[in-house]
């Protein structure tokens, strides 16, 4: 190993760490016995400042360690025990010092970590785990205690050793440049439906698309799907609805709806739309889904329910049948010219095609006569008179016979059904204009019957409604009640088949149910003798397939975490990854050449695989796994990535564990406020750990989160853990 430089303290070293935080300027600790001093790795020139904080210090735990790519080292006397994940079990032996080993590490290589151990003798030697071979040899020449491994300013990995003389040499083993860790690049996660089946459900899927399929033969109509808070209830929806897709109906564009086609509808309606042309065959025509996806928690009364259910029962009609603008404007006036006052709409529209020539050719016949009367020779005003008269009428025949009728009447009579005689009085436009009916009371039993008109139509047209309402525990108790009313209105033999998909928590459900009934005097007789409460009776009685999800288990965590965070960056073998075998390198001798330059990747920290290990690990372990908790985790993890700018791999880690923190316990964050040292340093103590409890206000219920707060510290580095969350709560 080549010697990039000597750092001298003067005293003996007793402890060395390293900082990260900021990938290309690492920072050196050194402790002696007179103090402490803090210098830039690649400089030596000390450093001035106090934000950094998270220090990784030198291994001396001869014990040894484990890492999360499955490596274990441990020291025996003079030799450095090691097993691989390939391994069957046994411990390989790499032996080569002469006397005890005093310090042991790894350090990073494209092609995987290899070894350092340090002696008493004053040799450092460089292993690779996987063939056992020793690769490096270093003599600083005093006894070394404690080494660490740091990348240097060129990307390669770089050696750090203190001895008992007081003095730190940084060493440059001559390996490739290892893939340099950049910044957090994802910027979270939202709580939108997934697109893709990240949980493993397709078989789930197919098996309700198959049952919603129409067909002639009965099937059960209310479907429920249930599943917990996250449990990924819209997702699945939404896969179903992408596989029933809705062909558009084979209808031929009409040409546009013009003025004389709507005077004379207003004249007299026609009795009913007509049905699409099909050719003779014995085949029976296939009946095509029209899925309809429908939130019922964004509208508070039953007006609003149902107006927002018209809504989109309406829209998806219209691209289903009338795919058109010219057929889907017939369409609605045709609908609209029964329910609104004929006549006065007749009027107004006359009114509205007359040609202003025409006012031009009266104001001059006036002219004309008003000449006449005078014996002033205005004969240039009958002529005038008589030609704006004919341009009138020829402009106002052209509108009635080639205009279009939505030019010359309001829009909402071509754009869906209105309220009965709001086109009496000028007045009423404003209701017209509401997008959801302008809900008012008294008015249901006229959006039933635009609904029930418009299923009709869609009967005639091969098609069957199919719908999916979601988001139904999120309701208040008497929304939830207000739904289950209207699909009650579905299922009555006035509405043709309809099928409904619902979205919910049984347990929250059910509950809104009863508070919603509460004033029901019999609920006992009505409870069926397996239901704990008449909510649960009437699920019971409305539902004829309850599809219950299966729970999210550790099993899913790999996949979500692929599908957020990208794939794991693994270093694929390459000729420039082998290091060759050098002999003893002494601080006095000469540089050996190195290998080739090898181009530096850069890896987002998310990708790096002990990141990944250390997120993937604390995820499976959570007790409720639930895809929204797991996007929460790790939006908190990110952000406060970006607000310690930090690109070290320790601590990003570390902050794994104060994100669950933030996220599983955020009710009890305002006790721990102050107290995150003492819970590490009380982490191995029983009496010490509950009176730090006690003195932080837990409570004997609050017992649970006291236990699983300190089984999380156990699991990872409590006192980086502590310093971080002191820093950010």
């Amino acid at each position: 190993m080549a010697l990039d430089r000597v750092i001298e303290f003067g005293e003996p070293i007793t402890r060395l760490a390293v900082n990260t935080d900021i990938a290309a300027d690492p920072l050196l600790e050194v402790h002696g016995h007179r103090g402490r001093a803090v210098v830039h790795a690649n400089t030596g020139v000390r450093y001035e400042g106090e934000h950094r904080i998270d220090w990784r210090p030198a291994t001396d735990n001869l014990a040894g360690f484990s890492r999360p790519d499955g490596l274990q080292v441990r020291v025996d006397g003079k030799d450095v025990l090691i097993r691989t994940t390939g391994d069957t079990g046994e411990w390989r032996t790499l032996s080569g010092h002469t006397t005890p080993i005093t310090a042991v590490t790894t350090c990073p290589t494209p092609g995987g970590p290899l070894v350092v151990s340090a002696s008493v003798g004053g040799t450092i030697r460089l292993w690779d785990p996987r063939s056992g071979e020793q690769l490096r040899i270093g003599a600083p020449g005093g006894r070394v205690d404690h080494v660490v491994s740091i990348v240097g300013p060129d990307g390669r990995p770089r050696i750090v050793s203190g001895d008992d003389d007081g003095n730190v040499q940084i060493w440059n083993p001559r390996l490739p440049p290892v893939p340099r860790i950049g910044p957090v690049s994802t910027r979270g996660f939202s709580d939108r439906v997934a697109q893709e089946d990240l949980l493993d459900r397709g078989t789930l899927v197919e098996a309700l698309r198959d049952v919603l399929r129409p067909g002639d033969d009965d099937g059960p109509t209310v479907i429920t799907v249930e599943g917990a808070w996250g449990s990924g209830k819209s997702t699945l929806l939404e896969l179903v609805k992408n596989r029933l897709p809705t062909p558009p109906t084979a209808t031929r564009p009409r040409r546009r709806f013009t003025v004389s086609q709507a005077d004379r509808m207003l004249y007299r309606p026609p009795a009913g739309t007509e049905p699409p042309e099909q050719k003779p065959t014995k085949i029976k025509p296939m009946i095509h889904p029209l899925v309809v996806s429908f939130n019922p928690w964004r509208h508070q009364s039953s007006e609003q329910v149902w107006a927002g259910l018209a809504k989109a029962v309406t829209e998806a009609a219209e691209s289903a049948i009338m795919p058109h603008q010219n057929n889907r404007e017939r369409y609605w006036f045709a609908r609209n010219a029964g329910r609104v006052d004929r006549r006065h709409l007749q009027r107004q529209l006359w009114r509205r095609i007359f040609s202003p020539l025409l006012s031009f050719a009266g104001l001059g016949f006036g002219l004309s006569v008003l000449g006449a009367l005078t014996k002033i020779n205005l004969g240039w005003a009958w002529w005038a008179t008589a030609g704006l008269a004919a341009a009138g009428v020829v402009h106002t025949g052209l509108r009635y016979l080639f205009g279009k009728a939505s030019a010359f009447l309001p829009g909402e009579l071509f754009a869906g059904p209105v309220v009965s005689n709001a086109f009496s009085a000028t007045t009423t436009d404003s209701l017209i204009r509401d997008p959801y009916y302008n809900a008012r009371s008294g008015y249901l039993y006229l959006v039933q019957h635009d609904i029930r008109a418009l299923l009709r139509d869609l009967e005639t047209h091969r098609h069957r409604l199919i719908l999916l309402i979601d988001d139904l525990d999120r309701c208040t108790p008497r929304t939830t009640a207000q739904v289950f009313e209207a699909i009650n209105v579905f299922l009555s033999d006035d509405f043709p088949a309809t099928r409904f998909v619902l979205g919910l928590d049984t347990a929250v459900v059910a509950s809104h149910v009863d508070h919603a009934y509460k004033e029901l005097a019999d609920a006992k007789i009505v409870t069926h003798p397996d239901d704990p409460s008449p909510g649960w009776t009437f699920l019971r009685k409305l539902v004829q397939l309850p599809v219950r999800l299966p729970r999210t288990t550790e099993d899913n965590v790999d996949r979500i975490l692929l599908a957020q965070l990208g794939p794991v960056h693994r270093e694929e073998p390459h000729a420039d990854a082998e290091v060759p075998v050098e002999p003893v390198i002494t601080a006095e001798a000469a540089v050996i050449p190195g290998t080739a330059t090898v181009e530096q990747v850069v890896v987002a920290i998310e990708q790096h695989a002990e990141v990944r290990e250390h997120l993937r690990h604390r995820l499976k372990a959570q007790p409720e796994q639930s895809v929204r908790e797991e996007k929460r985790l790790l939006n908190v993890w990110q952000f406060y990535l970006r607000v310690l700018v930090s690109e070290d791999v320790r601590q990003a880690s570390h902050l794994v564990a104060v994100a669950e923190i933030a996220t599983r316990w955020p009710a009890y964050l305002h006790r721990l406020r102050g107290g995150w040292q003492e819970l590490a340093d009380a982490l191995d103590d029983d009496v010490q750990w509950g009176a730090t409890i006690a003195r932080l206000g837990f409570t004997y219920s609050d017992r649970k989160a006291a236990v699983n707060l300190r089984d999380l510290l156990r699991d990872c580095d409590a006192q980086a853990v502590a310093r971080l969350a002191t820093r950010l709560f």
